[in-house]
């Protein structure tokens, strides 16, 4: 669904978003999706979540301006968000990707958390626009080693298993782990010594 006849992709630094209020029935329908009530781990996104589900969400709303449904959109994705942190009892809240940027989107988000420190990825290092970078070189890791980088409590799969394949160059593979090598528990990231 395109509100803004192409001349934005998204809302940038929630200005659209500011500008409007949360409209509370619309809301409240948005949450009603039963996806949100499912156990995790899960995943969707655009097989669920698209214009056809938006435009039948906003039926019996006619005239609501785009502003106010950005606003609800932006308020749903907080109140969802903070919802499954609190579900699983998070202590603390460390937020990455393109929505840090959005101020609207993350004081709605700390209002949601009830209290629970919400805190951006860069404050430990770990830039918001580099969550992918950073996931996809420790998947790189994993796999070129022959560990899982899929477990069950995280992802929903059915046993833990490599995810994909590099091909070796002229030098062939480092070698692997030493028999009954466990896979990381945790990511630290540093500044190399002499680094900027």
């Amino acid at each position: 669904m395109d509100a803004t006849g192409g001349e934005a992709a998204y809302d940038v630094d929630g200005a659209l978003a500011a500008r409007g209020a949360v409209h509370e029935p619309l809301l409240r329908r948005l949450l009603d999706e039963p996806y949100y009530a499912l156990p995790a781990p899960k995943t969707t996104g655009k097989e669920l979540f698209h214009g056809g589900y938006l435009r039948d969400a906003l039926a019996g709303f006619p005239g609501l301006p785009v502003r106010d449904v950005v606003a609800t959109l932006t308020g749903l994705t907080a109140r969802t968000v903070a919802g499954a942190a609190l579900a699983v009892r998070a202590t603390e809240v460390i937020a990455s990707g393109g929505g840090t940027r959005n101020p609207v989107l993350m004081r709605m988000l700390g209002a949601e958390l009830a209290g629970v420190p919400l805190r951006v990825s860069d404050e430990l290092g770990v830039p918001a626009a580099a969550k992918e970078a950073y996931a996809f070189a420790v998947l790189g890791f994993l796999t070129v080693r022959g560990l899982p980088g899929s477990v069950a409590s995280s992802t929903g799969a059915r046993r833990p298993s490599v995810l994909g394949s590099v091909t070796p160059g002229r030098a062939g593979f480092p070698p692997g782990p030493p028999d009954g090598t466990r896979p990381p528990v945790r990511l630290v990231v540093g500044r190399a010594p002499g680094g900027s």
